[in-house]
């Protein structure tokens, strides 16, 4: 009996140790009440440095559109691309607005590319894409065009 007595006082002194007013018999934590017309506040967090999206290349053929030869680069980076090439003039138009010299390139499908950059150094390429979508955002869908 003594040994029962015993147990029950540590149970009850090791409860009483603990700070109850912050945690349920469960181990949970318990919030205190938030004065009336206060809002709970939760922290957000942000990667430092943001990841940035992969880069979309694709390969395909270049054809002249009319008399204009696409320029002599393998890797180009698309700014817009448009079925209509009265839209794609008026894009190359808005680039240019932004500072980027632009020429239109048109594949066998018969799509018009926008491009900003035509090499031959693909890691240039890509380098460019990141500018351009770091510096800006509304140009975030860049992409790499590879000559076939």
């Amino acid at each position: 009996m003594r040994r029962v007595i015993f147990l029950f006082v540590a149970v009850i002194f090791t409860a009483a140790s603990c700070d109850v007013s912050k945690t349920s018999l469960f181990g949970s934590r318990k919030t205190e009440k938030e004065p009336e017309g206060t809002s709970i506040k939760a922290t957000v967090l942000i990667p430092a440095t943001p990841i940035p999206a992969p880069i979309k290349e694709v390969e395909e053929t270049l054809v002249p559109d009319g008399d204009i030869e696409p320029s002599p680069g393998k890797y180009f980076v698309i700014i817009g691309s448009f079925r209509n090439p009265d839209n794609a003039r008026e894009h190359q138009a808005l680039v240019g607005k932004d500072g980027f010299v632009s020429e239109l390139l048109k594949n066998e499908a018969g799509l018009y590319r926008v491009s900003v950059m035509a090499t031959d150094d693909i890691i240039s390429a890509r380098n460019e894409i990141g500018r351009i979508r770091s510096k800006f955002p509304s140009y975030s869908d860049t992409w790499l065009l590879i000559r076939k």
